[in-house]
C-alpha cells in the first residue's frame, strides 16, 4: 500500500468515527435493548427463565436482567417506581394498580388454574376425601379449641383473591371460624410443613416439593374448585416501556410462546433452564419436571382468553374492597405484541 493510499485510509476510518460520535443512533445500533424483568418465583414464570436460559432475548437483541419479588404486590410498586420495566406476576395486582393510576398494561399470560389449597394434619383429616364445608371448619374449632389458620400472599395479590372467593363465596365458610394469615410464597410453604399452618395457598412447584416432603399434605381444593377458569400469571409492561422498547417487547412474547411449547415438548429441558433461577441448590431438576407434568401446570399465552375471567376476579376484588372503582379490564390488555408473535 502507498503512502497516499495508506493516508486515505486513515482519514476514511478517523471519518467514520467522527460520524458515529454526532450519530450517536447509529453508534448504538449494534447495541441490546435492556429489559428490567421482576418475576414471582413460581412455576408460571418458568417461560422466562427458558428465554434467558436458550438465549433467545439475547440472539434478539434483547439483553434481560432478573429480579426476584415475594409477591405480586411488592414487585408492582416497584414497577409502579419505574424500578422494573416488564413483570411476570398474577394479574390481580396489575390491575390494581391499573386502577389506581399506575400506567401498566398486560401484553400476554404465562398460566392459569396455578392456585390450589393444601392442607396437612387435623384439619385436612376432617375434610378426607371430600370437600370441605362450612362444618368441616367448625368441626376444627371445636376439637382444636382455636379457628383453621389458611397461609396466603399479602392482600390484593392473586392468591389472596382467590382464598377469599373459595372460602366466602363457594365453600361460604362463616369469617368467624377462619384465620387468614398472609405471608411471602417460601415462607407459606415452610409454615405449612412446620404445622404452623392448617392449610395454605399454593402454586408449582410448591405442590410437588411439599408432597414430596410430607405425603400427608393432601389437596384441599382445585384451581379450578377455587374460582372456575382461575386467571393466574400474566406479562404486564409499563407505559412508557411499551411506547419506548415496543420491538423488544414483541421478541419477548415471542420467546415466551417460544418457550411455552418447549414446556410441552421437553419439560426434562425446560425443568434444567428452570432449576437455574428457581430452586438453585435446593431442588433437583426432575422435582421441577415432575411440577410441569402435574395437574396443576396449566401454561397458555394468549391473553384474548383470559378477559372474561380476570373480568370476573376484579368484579370480585372491588366487592371485598382490594380494587378501587370500576376496572375495564379490556382496556388494560394491548393484544399487539401476542398477536405479532402468534402471527394474528
Amino acid at each position: 500500500m502507498t503512502r497516499l493510499t495508506r493516508r486515505a485510509a486513515l482519514l476514511a476510518a478517523a471519518a467514520v468515527v467522527s460520524l458515529a460520535a454526532v450519530l450517536p443512533g447509529a453508534a448504538r445500533a449494534a447495541d441490546p435493548v435492556k429489559l428490567e424483568i421482576g418475576y414471582i418465583p413460581i412455576l408460571a414464570a418458568a417461560p422466562l427463565f427458558i428465554v434467558e436460559g436458550e438465549g433467545w432475548a439475547k440472539d434478539a437483541g434483547v439483553e434481560l436482567k432478573l429480579t426476584r419479588f415475594e409477591s405480586g404486590p411488592h414487585a408492582i410498586q416497584a414497577m409502579a417506581a419505574g424500578q422494573i420495566d416488564v413483570l411476570y406476576a398474577g394479574v390481580a395486582p396489575v390491575l390494581v394498580a391499573r386502577s389506581k393510576g399506575v400506567d401498566v398494561s398486560v401484553i400476554a399470560n404465562s398460566a392459569v388454574e396455578e392456585i390450589v389449597v393444601a392442607g396437612r394434619g387435623p384439619f385436612a383429616k376432617i375434610v378426607g376425601s371430600g370437600k370441605a364445608t362450612p362444618d368441616s371448619f367448625k368441626a376444627f374449632a371445636a376439637q382444636n379449641g382455636r379457628k383453621v389458620k389458611i397461609g396466603t400472599q399479602p392482600p390484593g395479590s392473586v392468591p389472596d383473591t382467590v382464598l377469599r372467593h373459595w372460602l366466602f363465596k363457594v365453600v361460604k365458610v362463616d369469617p368467624a371460624d377462619v384465620e387468614i394469615v398472609a405471608m411471602g410464597i417460601e415462607k407459606t410453604q415452610q409454615a405449612l410443613l412446620a404445622g404452623a399452618l392448617d392449610a395454605a395457598i399454593i402454586r408449582e412447584p410448591t405442590v410437588t416439593v411439599t408432597k414430596q416432603m410430607d405425603p400427608n399434605v393432601a389437596l384441599i381444593a382445585s384451581g379450578a374448585e377455587m374460582f372456575p377458569n382461575q386467571p393466574g400469571t400474566v406479562i404486564a409492561a409499563r407505559g412508557a416501556v411499551i411506547r419506548e422498547k415496543e420491538q423488544a417487547l414483541k421478541d419477548l412474547v415471542k420467546a415466551h410462546l417460544r418457550a411455552i411449547d418447549l414446556i410441552a415438548k421437553d419439560p426434562a429441558r425446560s425443568a434444567k433452564l428452570t432449576n437455574e433461577h428457581l430452586g438453585k441448590g435446593l431442588l433437583e431438576p426432575a422435582t421441577l419436571e415432575t411440577a410441569f407434568r402435574s395437574p396443576g401446570s396449566k401454561f397458555l399465552a394468549d391473553p384474548h382468553a383470559v378477559v372474561q375471567p380476570i373480568q370476573a376476579m376484579m368484579d370480585y376484588s372491588r366487592e371485598i374492597g382490594a380494587a378501587e372503582g370500576k376496572v375495564p379490564v379490556a382496556e388494560a390488555f394491548d393484544f399487539r405484541f401476542y398477536d405479532a408473535a402468534a402471527g394474528k
